[in-house]
């Protein structure tokens, strides 16, 4: 650390002659907010950069190395829940919130190329003011959240195509070392096939670049979705101690329907009464009016009256038998139901980040949501289980028992993007304002995670407070990845420690 702190000042000499002394933020308080999560943290913020453009960043990234200074990129840090926008050990945060454009839109093919600072509510307005036939995937958190930040951290998305690592190509990437690469087909040149297509012959590199710390992507394509001909919502609340049978009708559902043509998400009633906001009166760490109620939600996607009749069949013989109060609705039976079904049609919304204030005391704050600012304590742990009722509602109920021991409501919500696995979203919501309870959150948060661990769930996104996780692993496997970043990184000066370990720089 004192060597780094000896050699900062040079090295930030440097980034304020190649960015602009207004685009090189050094002073305490506004590097206190950028340490600042919802939870607890120690690690350190030594200056934030913010280039403007690819060239920029490769610039930042080349002093870095000369001054061997760590340096971590965040998109747009909302990363609420999983560490926010602060770095895993102390380093010099790159903020690519400048880089704004989407650069272009294919309106034949669908195809949409922006930079990690395009935000998903940027995305939506761009179309709509288009009225473009297309229509991009939103996540359940914040509408300015990052959309690049949230495909490399692999993110889970609301909408028919739910893996956006499918759904993402010709990405333009600064390594470690500072040099400009691009995936996919643009490694060849200029050619039409780089916004359509991931696969060129040769080697497929384009994952390397997710939940890794191997290079900062400055630029990617995305595969937008059409909007259906036809739009059905699906509702049903599930009965008490019904949700592994329910889950084990869902399951052959999801495959049937096919890849493209639904999405399903599961919410117990704790989830559905944080999504209200501030509890009112005296704080309580359990809510008492919180039901253990399991509701689920669907969207089926058509692209003629004919299919969307067969989807309807196929929903009414899976889940009329084992779900109360099932309903479908169509744009017959509610003709402004696009406007209300907008989650499923690209149309973000903030309310769950209005959930990471359900342990706080009064109303919502005015203006923008900042859980980060606001002391709002947020804990989220995600598990990817198998598609199988038995094993959902077992892990569901040791959760439940260990959340409730801790002294928290067991917020739970489950996403089904395919037919082989649920992913399962765990929060611990608290007030960062009551004494003692970041360590207790924390304790809870350990005592799932083991238990998980013992049952052989593991998770499919970590937060920067599990990142041990991933850096634990032994194997042939972790030798390969730790030798492929030790011979782009041998300083380990990108973001260390994130998805990889070894030592930070002295």
């Amino acid at each position: 650390m004192k060597g780094i702190r000896s050699r900062l000042p040079v090295a930030i000499e440097s980034w304020e002659e190649a960015l602009g002394r207004d685009f090189v933020v050094k002073d305490p308080a506004t590097l206190g907010a950028w340490e600042t999560a919802t939870y607890d943290t120690s690690e350190r913020v030594f200056a934030v950069l913010s280039p403007a453009n690819s060239g920029q960043v490769a610039g930042c990234v080349s002093i870095a190395n000369e001054h061997r200074i760590p340096i971590y990129p965040v998109s747009c840090g909302r990363n609420w829940g999983l560490g926010s926008r602060v770095p895993v050990h102390d380093a010099v945060v790159l903020d690519l919130s400048r880089l704004d454009r989407v650069v272009t839109l294919d309106e034949r093919f669908g195809c949409i190329t922006l930079e990690p600072g395009v935000t998903f509510q940027q995305v939506h307005r761009y179309l709509s003011e288009r009225n473009s036939a297309w229509f991009l995937p939103v996540i359940g958190g914040p509408a300015d959240a990052s959309i690049i930040g949230n495909c490399v951290e692999r993110g889970d998305r609301i909408g028919p195509r739910c893996d956006q690592l499918a759904d993402l190509c010709s990405l333009e990437v600064v390594l470690p070392n500072g040099s400009l690469v691009h995936t996919g087909f643009e490694r060849f040149g200029e050619t039409p096939l780089a916004s359509l297509t991931s696969m060129p012959a040769g080697p497929y590199l384009d994952g390397l670049f997710t939940q890794s710390n191997f290079g900062i992507v400055t630029r990617a394509t995305l595969w937008l979705i059409r909007h259906p001909q036809c739009l059905q919502v699906v509702s049903a609340r599930i009965p008490d101690g019904g949700l592994a049978a329910f889950v084990d009708s869902l399951q052959p559902l999801v495959e049937s329907l096919g890849k493209g043509f639904s999405t399903f998400t599961l919410w117990n009633g704790h989830k559905l009464n944080a999504r209200q906001g501030p509890s009112i009166g005296s704080y309580s760490p359990v809510s008492s009016h919180s039901s253990d109620a399991w509701s689920c939600q669907g969207c089926l996607y058509a692209p003629s009256v004919l299919m969307a009749a067969a989807h309807l069949e196929l929903v009414v013989q899976a889940l009329e038998g084992c779900a109360q109060e099932f309903k479908v609705f169509d744009e017959v039976s509610v003709p402004d139901l696009r406007r209300q079904a907008g989650l499923f049609l690209g149309v973000p919304n903030n309310d769950n980040v209005r959930s990471l204030y359900s342990r706080k005391h009064g109303q919502l704050p005015e203006g923008d949501l900042d859980p980060d600012r606001d002391r709002c304590g947020a804990i989220w742990l995600c598990p990817e289980v198998p598609f199988e009722g038995a094993t959902v509602a077992k892990m569901i109920a040791f959760c439940e028992i260990i959340l409730r021991t801790c002294g928290y409501d067991p917020v739970i919500g489950m996403s089904a993007s395919t037919s082989r696995t649920i992913r399962v979203f765990i929060s611990i919501i608290y007030d960062r304002e009551v004494p003692g309870e970041d360590s207790r959150a924390m304790h809870c948060y350990n005592q799932l995670e083991a238990e998980l661990l013992a049952a052989g769930i593991f998770p499919f996104r970590l937060g920067i407070h599990s990142m041990h996780l991933a850096n634990q692993a032994t194997g042939p496997c972790w030798d390969l990845i730790r030798q492929f970043k030790n011979s782009i990184d041998p300083a380990n000066l990108l973001a260390p420690g994130r998805y990889c370990s070894s030592a930070p720089p002295k």
